[in-house]
């Protein structure tokens, strides 16, 4: 994308994505995503999935550093992830970095990310300079959202646990939930950095605008004269919700990539359906398999279950699964011998949202 001219000296834009990036985006919405009517499905299935401890981890660690997630800023930023040797960086390279780093290293980063948060509350506070733990709680206490006080408090206290917990969370989250669907993602994310890399924009603000739909945060726009690069990203489940990283002299902006090219058709006066969607039409046009969807829709099921409940043979159930697992609105997790289906809440959203185009 070249460089952007705001003024002296020069402001340069780059679109990049890496394991470090994006995992940092998935992470830092997995925590916020509660609402499925807010959050795209994907990050709410995945989260209601995760193993009460990794939850809890999650929310312990990204809840204690104001709304905008400070700490899991800090863990990417300690990598330097736009030096050249690292803009290919692996999962097992900013793995081994966080294994590496000291566990007063971590103590300083959990510190940095307060001291941020008592800067935009326009209030600095000094950091306690010894174990009160009183003063250590009015430290911390404006960085909570979701985190409990005082388990913060003792994982300050002793910073090789900070660091234990958190280095966990990471490579559990990546190995249990997160890996495989960057992969599966990896193809659409390299494809929307290389047609991002070949527009120009006269600004950050429209090229955002452009990207991602949305205006640029006043806050953002206001610290424009305190960056020097700006980077944006791609996120295959960041959907409506508008994601930066603001690190001067670092500004990392995240942009949805789904449906993108529909919207961009939309702006042409041109309608672009998905190709599959006679088949979901088609899954969806038949009274059981409806009633199949309400009940999955409340929880996993197996296929005895579906069943029972249905009242019909399970050959005709296996029927209508078998149509709905064609059209992708089911999906199948064998386990033990027993097949269980769950709906594809991204699937179903996909045919409604391309059937709205139509209208």
């Amino acid at each position: 994308m070249g460089e952007l001219i705001l003024g002296q000296p020069a402001l340069k834009i780059a679109v990049n994505t890496s394991v470090p990036l994006d995992m940092t985006s998935a992470i830092s919405l997995m925590v916020r995503a509660t609402d499925e009517q807010r959050f795209d499905s994907w990050l709410v299935d995945a989260r209601r999935r995760l193993d009460l401890d990794v939850r809890h981890d999650l929310e312990t660690l990204l809840g204690f550093s104001g709304r905008l997630l400070y700490y899991i800023e800090e863990l990417l930023m300690s990598f330097d992830p736009f030096a050249p040797e690292r803009l290919e960086a692996s999962f097992a390279d900013y793995l081994a970095h966080l294994k590496g780093m000291s566990d007063e290293a971590y103590h300083q980063m959990a510190v940095n990310s307060i001291r941020r948060v008592h800067e935009d509350l326009g209030m600095p506070q000094n950091v306690p300079s010894n174990g009160d733990r009183q003063a250590w709680r009015d430290f911390v206490q404006p960085g909570i959202t979701r985190a409990n006080l005082d388990e913060v408090i003792d994982l300050l206290m002793a910073p090789e646990q900070l660091k234990t917990r958190t280095v966990r969370l990471i490579e559990r989250f990546w190995n249990e939930c997160y890996g495989p669907e960057h992969e599966r993602a990896l193809p659409d994310l390299r494809h929307a950095v290389r047609q991002a890399s070949g527009r120009t924009y006269p600004s950050v603000e429209s090229a955002f605008t452009d990207l991602s739909g949305h205006r640029l945060p006043e806050e953002v726009r206001s610290a424009l004269d305190h960056v020097e690069r700006v980077t944006f990203c791609p996120s295959y489940h960041l959907g409506e919700f508008v994601q930066f990283i603001l690190y001067p002299p670092e500004l990392i902006l995240y942009f949805n990539i789904q449906g993108s090219a529909d919207d961009s058709a939309r702006r042409n006066g041109a309608a672009t359906l998905p190709e599959d969607l006679l088949p979901g039409l088609r899954a969806l046009s038949d009274g059981t398999r409806l009633r199949i969807i309400a009940m999955l829709r409340e929880q996993e099921m197996y296929a005895q279950e579906i069943v029972g409940r249905l009242g019909i043979s399970q050959s005709a159930v296996s029927r209508h699964l078998s149509v709905l697992e064609s059209a992708g609105i089911v999906e199948v997790r064998p386990d033990c011998g027993m097949k269980y289906y769950a709906i594809n809440l991204q699937r179903v959203r996909q045919i409604a949202n391309a059937l709205e185009q139509i209208g």
